[in-house]
């Protein structure tokens, strides 16, 4: 599943001063505000999927980021395969 990038602030900022644009200029190109601009390149907010996408499309970046499968396989001692809690849980008794 793809997660935004921790860095994404920088990548709005870097592509768009790489783009020559101003944050005024890239909120009328996507026809956001610009105070939303401001916030996204402080990481003061995390963009929408809507205004995302658009980001991505007129800076021609990715602000998203590989998580990692949080699927895990497990290994059950029982003969059937079910797994029972004890198969998922460490004890930490000490």
């Amino acid at each position: 599943m793809d997660e935004i990038a921790p860095d994404y602030d920088e990548r709005i900022r870097n592509a768009r001063e790489s783009a020559g644009l101003t944050q005024d200029e890239l909120a009328k190109q996507l026809n956001e505000k610009a105070s939303l601009m401001r916030k996204l390149e402080h990481g003061e907010t995390l963009p929408s999927d809507d205004v995302r996408e658009k980001i991505e499309r007129g800076l021609d970046i990715s602000l998203t980021t590989s998580g990692g499968s949080d699927e895990t396989d497990w290994e059950s001692d029982d003969a059937t395969g079910g797994y029972t809690l004890g198969d998922v849980v460490e004890r930490n008794d000490s």
